[in-house]
């Protein structure tokens, strides 16, 4: 058996693991049932059977249930962690019996989640969203067994089964390693989508230096403006540079080629064979449902609103008073954006998730897909 067939191969530990992180915190979406019970309380209970017309038709992104998984082992050791091409062989229900005992026969995705009941979209060899399935970020624990509850324990490092809804589907790394990346791509699948992020005007760093040669004022009032430098400066020049701004500030690397300002609002979309996927930049807006709002229509028109709270002039913190002495973020107060995805979609099938780091991601299904 070659290296890669070895290294795709679980353990009895990952298989566990990967089981029961599925089987709690993952429900089929009942319309009648106001308190989902996840798929595995569903088995131990001898629960019926559902059907097609008992289910509420939502949607959610495979990257969700990865990130899920990825969260829950996040303090857990290497060895008992899946790599995403093992998890992507349960989700196809390819996933080899445990190295240890290759007669166990531990369920697949499929085996949880019916694909009669649960469809799937794909794109190229991937699949992108998964129909009547919710997440539960704090699942009853009381019908399970004492022992695997241990083992659970033992293996995540967690002492509680409580996972915040947001940032649990925002984790992509374990032990400050990247392990995933946000939008489920790797290199291969690096054309998959079309890259159509929206342009706007820069306004970086004011210019607020020394008087001229000439005794001309400097205004505040001016624009703020960049600096084009025709060879990369010494690290004293540099210093120098930034020295004479009484705003200014310096970037370099991944920094560099990115907007420096007012970022609120900055979107990028991209497209693939089913769906389209979009980020916009939310910094300093207020992530609370009774605050913030995103809808999308039939057109593919995404209307985005909430509440800024950076931006103030003077601000308050830990008993002391900052005088800011540059605003170039967002001005408090309440907003709305609105711009076009590139064609039409089904508003049912939209996925949406803003998370901790100030960016709203969303995916929506392409009208006529289903």
């Amino acid at each position: 058996m070659d290296n890669l067939s070895t290294d795709l191969i679980p353990t009895a530990d990952q298989y566990f693991l990967l089981n029961f992180i599925i089987g709690i915190y993952f429900a089929p979406d009942l319309k009648e049932e106001k308190i989902r019970k996840p798929v595995l309380q569903r088995y131990v209970e001898g629960l019926p059977p559902y059907i097609s017309n008992q289910l509420a038709g939502s949607f959610m992104s495979m990257v969700e249930m990865e990130r899920v998984y990825y969260c829950v082992v996040r303090k857990a050791s290497r060895s008992v962690i899946m790599k995403p091409p093992m998890l992507r062989l349960f989700f196809q229900g390819n996933l080899p019996a445990p190295v240890e005992d290759p007669s166990l026969a531990y369920p697949q995705f499929d085996d949880l989640f019916p694909p009669k009941l649960h469809p799937r979209t794909q794109s190229g060899n991937q699949y992108d969203m998964v129909q009547n399935i919710v997440f539960i970020n704090e699942p009853d624990i009381s019908y399970i067994k004492p022992e695997d509850i241990d083992r659970f324990k033992r293996l995540t490092g967690l002492e509680e089964f409580h996972l915040d809804g947001e940032s649990s589907m925002l984790h992509n790394s374990v032990g400050g390693e990247m392990v995933y990346d946000l939008v489920g791509q790797e290199e291969d699948q690096s054309e998959d989508f079309l890259h159509r992020g929206s342009a706007q005007n820069f306004s970086a760093v004011p210019y607020t230096g020394t008087p001229t040669e000439h005794n001309m004022p400097s205004n505040d009032d001016y624009e703020p403006r960049k600096i084009f430098l025709p060879s990369f400066p010494s690290r004293e020049v540099w210093s120098n540079i930034i020295a004479a701004t009484k705003n200014g500030f310096s970037v370099t690397g991944s920094a560099a080629r990115g907007q420096v300002g007012p970022v609120i609002g900055l979107i990028d979309i991209g497209e693939s064979d089913d769906s389209y996927l979009f980020r916009v930049s939310l910094p300093g807006v207020k992530r609370d449902e009774r605050e913030f709002s995103c809808e999308v229509e039939n057109d593919g028109k995404v209307l985005i609103k909430g509440v800024a709270t950076t931006g103030e002039k003077t601000v308050h913190k830990y008993s002391q008073v900052f005088e800011m002495q540059s605003q170039n973020l967002c001005p408090s107060g309440n907003f709305s954006i609105s711009f076009n995805l590139p064609g039409p979609v089904d508003p049912r099938q939209f996925s949406g998730n803003f998370g901790t780091d100030g960016i709203l991601e969303g995916i929506a299904m392409k009208a006529g897909q289903c």
